[in-house]
Order: C-alpha cells, then sequence, then structure tokens
C-alpha cells in the first residue's frame, strides 16, 4: 500500500527567511500559550524582537529664573547630537548607534536590555522662555539644555491690600497678589 506524505508548505522561506523565522517564532508561542493558560504573556513573547527604539527619558525643572531639561543619552558622542529651535518648540533629536564589534555576527544574543536607534523629542516651549538665551551643555551623558525666562516673566509679584471700605468705585474686597513687582 503506497503511503501518503504530507509536507508543509513554505512559499516565502527562500524569499524572506527572517520574516519566515519570526512566524515560526509566533506560531511556536502561540502553541506555547494554549498548551501553559498559566504562563505570563513576557515569558511566551520574551524572544521576539521588540519594536520600541531609543526614548531617552527628560526632566524638566523650573527656578525663578529659567527652566532646565535634562535627557539622559549614556553612550552616545556629541557629534549624535542635535538641539534646535523653531517657531517655538525645542526639539532634540539623535542616534544611539549598536555597538557591535568584528566577529560579533556569529554571536548569538539570549538577553538584549539595551536600546539603539534614532530619536526625536519636541517640546513646546511656554512663552515665559527666551529662545534667543537658550543654552545647551552635553557631559558624561547628560544633555543639559538651559531655557532662561524673560525678564517680565521674572518679576516677582506684590501683594496689594485692599480695604473693606468702599474705595473709589465703591466696591469692597480682600487682600490680591497679582503676581507682579512693580517696583
Amino acid at each position: 500500500m503506497p503511503t501518503t506524505r504530507i509536507m508543509r508548505r513554505r512559499p516565502f522561506s527562500t524569499a524572506f527567511p527572517a520574516l519566515t523565522r519570526e512566524m515560526d517564532q509566533l506560531q511556536a508561542n502561540v502553541r506555547r500559550m494554549f498548551e501553559n493558560p498559566f504562563a505570563t504573556a513576557p515569558d511566551l513573547f520574551a524572544d521576539m524582537p521588540q519594536p520600541i527604539g531609543f526614548l531617552p527619558p527628560v526632566e524638566i525643572a523650573e527656578s525663578p529664573t529659567e527652566m532646565m531639561l535634562t535627557a539622559e543619552l549614556p553612550g552616545m558622542d556629541l557629534d549624535n547630537v542635535h538641539v534646535e529651535v523653531d517657531a517655538g518648540v525645542l526639539t532634540i533629536r539623535g542616534e544611539k548607534q549598536e555597538e557591535r564589534k568584528e566577529g560579533d555576527e556569529k554571536q548569538e544574543y539570549h538577553l538584549v536590555e539595551r536600546s539603539y536607534g534614532a530619536f526625536n523629542r519636541s517640546f513646546t516651549l511656554p512663552s515665559s522662555v527666551d529662545p534667543e538665551k537658550i543654552t545647551a551643555a552635553f557631559e558624561k551623558g547628560v544633555l543639559t539644555v538651559r531655557l532662561p525666562k524673560t525678564p517680565e516673566a521674572r518679576s516677582r509679584g506684590r501683594e496689594i491690600q485692599i480695604s473693606s471700605t468702599p474705595n473709589a468705585t465703591g466696591t469692597t474686597g480682600r487682600t490680591v497678589d497679582t503676581g507682579r513687582t512693580d517696583k
């Protein structure tokens, strides 16, 4: 009696080997998910490539005279970082290059937690910032952008006493802080 042989057809395996590997991995992960329904999703898909690129963490602080933006850019060179201001928008852009050495092509990685790639972060500047006086410094992998405030924005308010007796307009009131110092 002749035997029938069933073969799995893989039409894209030669044209798109990387896609075929990822699809096979996805299929294996879905199969494992049904075999072990109590496994967590990160455990099942831990070896799949992650689509998230490099996004540097940023802090923005404010003092009475300026705002300060700091961005962590570990492992980056000054040549790969750019800061620009256009139409009231501050943009930080750059690219963190993947560090591979000669001979690494044959090396298989089991865990990759470092992020690489191009990034672009934009921040709308408040009207209190003087865009002509913005400065930036890069030291030890930290970008510091200083955003000085305009003289009008720096002025501190003074308290105006409002009496409880009617004034020239006939109104009464209370103490109000205007937020300005007109001395």
